[in-house]
């Protein structure tokens, strides 16, 4: 046959045509598939079918060679030895004929016996394709080693002992049908032969067998490994559904930065608050997200600082996003497994309502203050006239009454002052106002003011300043007593027994710091971060307000203040440790207004 015009069109021009070339590969892969589909053999047992498929590719190669020496044995029938062509001939005819029902019974039936019939029919041709003495002691014995090879390739391992004996049996018997020797070297050689091919079939058996279990452990654990990642595959796809779900309900809007600070994720509510559509909040950078019209420059930079740095920022600082005031909050998100941080997520929230009813109220708060002081002013004023006796004498119980009016009045007045100064600090209204001032002075006047408070308490009031403290200082002296009367008030609203010591040190060349500490019941722990809240005192908030007095505003303007005067306020404290409180502030040649 002419396979290269099999495999190539015969309508082809060039061998480099590209369409020749495919149409030739399309032939080939054909050839192919006719080839394997030839030898290929169906079994349950892998070992079974290879033994099988080895003796179709053995048929097929003796076919083609008996196929080609056919017709040569018969075209040669006229030359020299014409007899033993024909025997030839006939031989190949034999064997191509047995090697056909071999094959269909390979096929249908059942290997080994395939291929005993094969080593047989072999043997039986070698056996009768030569002389007896070629067969004895000649040529002959080197081709029976062929069958000793084939059974280690088409039988199980052990057969080839099997043909080595039947080869040495055969080879036996035509040397002592001639009256020679039987070739003791060549039997050996026979069962030489089939040790080192059972050797050889056995190793590649055992290969084959642990291959499979190998192959079938793999195929068991990506099995495995398969439902593992469709069972997680489905878990993470309703996970996420149902967060999705989740993040789609909440009313406040988020927003989620990778490291980069570029969003990955971003809710329906965000694009409501800031007006801005999810696909556009989706990939956006942290600095186009910030930079919209209308938001203010502060507000800006105060959600870049929040989500940039949000270890530095303020907490829940609230910004100006058009008309609307939201209140931010942000949270790192950490590797569950490394628990480093990948990014964080922030929260918004609309408080533009909650934003203009604290204006109101701060605006009603500082009226009210207003219009109180005055008839409280009075009633102080009418108060000390009748105590001085401008309008006649009093007596003992008249004068007591008269003073408990002033204690309440003053009480009052120093509760209004308070929510005036509150309200004016919320407002932005309250400045600071720099002057010299005698550093005793700041001590001397609180002591004009808390010295009798403290006596009647039965307390002791001591006031120390530091060697190293400057004679005089800048700074508004007004709101430095505030602050050092604040203290010292809530330290004796809350001390019973022992002293109230306030000093002033400085704590380098550019620093210096009030420090007043009492022997009171001291603060919890959990308490210290609330101290300094608006109307709130540490732990009850209804007892302690029944049971000391005041309403929470005190050190609230406390910290107010000397963040007014670009300083700090620290806290430590126990139960029943008491407490103190640390101002440090700056410590300037020039203070300028806040």
């Amino acid at each position: 046959m002419d396979w290269e015009m099999f495999v190539q069109p015969t309508n082809c021009d060039s061998i480099c045509c590209g369409e020749c070339f495919n149409a030739r590969k399309t032939n080939l892969k054909k050839i192919n598939a006719w080839i394997q589909n030839f030898i290929e053999v169906s079994s349950s047992d892998p070992d079974d079918q290879r033994r099988r498929r080895n003796l179709n590719i053995i048929i097929l190669g003796m076919a083609v060679l008996l196929i080609i020496q056919i017709p040569i044995s018969l075209f040669n029938l006229n030359n020299i030895d014409p007899q033993d062509n024909l025997f030839i001939g006939l031989a190949s005819i034999f064997m191509l004929l047995s090697m056909t029902g071999i094959y269909w019974l390979n096929r249908v039936k059942e290997g080994n016996l395939s291929s005993y019939i094969f080593l047989a029919v072999v043997m039986l041709v070698v056996s009768f394709s030569d002389t007896p003495e070629q067969i004895a002691n000649g040529r002959s014995l080197f081709v029976f080693m062929i069958p000793i090879v084939m059974a280690s390739l088409i039988l199980q391992a052990y057969s080839t002992f099997i043909f080595a004996a039947v080869s040495s049996v055969i080879i036996g018997i035509v040397a002592t049908s001639i009256n020679q020797s039987p070739n003791v070297t060549a039997m050996l050689s026979y069962f030489l032969i089939a040790l080192i091919s059972w050797m050889s079939s056995s190793g590649l058996q055992s290969a084959l067998k642990d291959l499979r279990t190998i192959n079938a452990d793999l195929d068991q654990i990506v099995i495995e490994r398969t439902n593992e990642l469709a069972d997680a595959l489905t878990r993470e796809r309703i996970e996420s559904g149902r967060n999705q779900a989740i993040l789609n309900s909440i009313a406040d809007g988020v927003i989620v930065f990778d490291k980069q600070h570029v969003a990955t994720l971003a809710n329906p509510a965000l694009s409501e608050l800031t007006e801005i559509p999810v696909q556009t909040l989706q990939g956006i950078s942290l600095d186009n997200f910030v930079q919209v019209k209308s938001i203010p420059q502060k507000s800006q930079q105060s959600i870049k600082d929040l989500i940039q740095k949000s270890e530095h920022s303020e907490i829940n600082p609230r910004v100006e996003w058009g008309d609307k005031v939201l209140s931010a909050s942000v949270a790192d998100v950490h590797d569950s497994k490394t628990q480093e941080t990948i990014g964080s997520v922030a929260v918004f929230r609309d408080i533009t309502q909650e934003t203009q009813i604290e204006k109101m109220k701060d605006n009603f708060v500082a009226v009210v203050s207003h219009e109180l002081r005055t008839p409280l002013n009075a009633i102080m004023g009418h108060a000390e006239i009748l105590q001085e006796g401008v309008h006649g004498p009093l007596n003992e119980k008249q004068l007591s009454v008269t003073q408990r009016v002033m204690v309440n009045v003053s009480r009052l007045l120093s509760m209004v002052g308070d929510l005036l100064n509150e309200a004016q600090i919320r407002a932005g209204k309250l400045s600071v106002k720099p002057e010299i001032i005698q550093t005793a002075s700041l001590l001397e006047n609180l002591r004009v003011a808390m010295d009798k408070a403290v006596t009647d308490k039965g307390l002791e009031l001591i006031t120390t300043i530091g060697n190293d403290m400057p004679e005089e200082l800048i700074g508004d002296a007004q709101r430095l007593q505030q602050i050092l009367i604040n203290l010292t008030g809530n330290a004796l609203k809350f001390t019973e027994i022992g002293s109230i010591a306030v000093s002033l040190n400085r704590v380098d060349d550019e620093h210096w710091k009030i420090e007043v500490k009492d022997t009171g019941v001291g603060i919890a722990e959990n308490e210290l971060p609330f101290v300094f809240e608006a109307f709130r005192q540490a732990n009850n908030l209804e007892f302690t307000t029944r049971q000391y007095g005041g309403i929470g505003l005190g050190l609230s303007i406390v910290k107010q203040l000397v963040e007014l005067m670009n300083g700090e306020i620290q806290v430590t404290s126990g139960i029943g440790k008491g407490s103190t409180f640390t101002v440090v502030l700056p410590l300037l040649k020039e203070m300028k207004g806040a």
